[in-house]
């Protein structure tokens, strides 16, 4: 006579339907705040770089300003395309060339030289965000605008 053992049910290895459906519900739900929380992400860094673009469009302009050779102080309001070839010689003072005039956005960046109330200039370069936030090379939103 021989005896047999008994045994239990008979586990097989794998997932539950149960515990798949829990696992597609959790990467839902994180890419959907994904789907949120990116464009935020890439809006602010496009804002940070239009900042960056502006001090060094500004430093630009300083530069030219102290270049030898230059008797009209800074490039004329509006013209920061003088930096690409100066009128009194000299190589570009942008790096990039073109590329450097133009914001995250591909539009021109704005320029014009603003009195300080002990008379000395500086440039104030600055760009729209599509949203209208004002950057420049002194902040962005409220800090944007220079205080003199």
């Amino acid at each position: 006579m021989m005896l047999q053992a008994a045994r239990g049910p008979v586990r097989r290895a794998g997932f539950t339907l149960m515990e798949v459906l829990v696992v597609v519900a959790i990467l839902v739900i994180l890419a959907s705040v994904a789907i949120i929380a990116v464009p935020r992400y890439i809006d602010d860094a496009r804002k940070n770089q239009a900042q960056l673009q502006a001090r060094s469009l500004a430093q630009a302009c300083e530069s030219y300003n102290l270049a030898p050779g230059n008797d009209t102080g800074y490039p004329p309001d509006g013209n920061l395309r003088s930096l690409l070839s100066p009128p009194f010689g000299g190589q570009s003072f942008l790096k990039n060339g073109e590329k450097d005039l133009m914001d995250p956005w591909g539009r021109p960046f704005n320029y014009q030289v603003m009195s300080r109330q002990d008379g000395s200039q500086v440039p104030f370069v600055f760009a729209i965000a599509p949203d209208q936030t004002k950057i420049s090379n002194f902040g962005v939103g409220q800090k944007a605008d220079p205080e003199f």
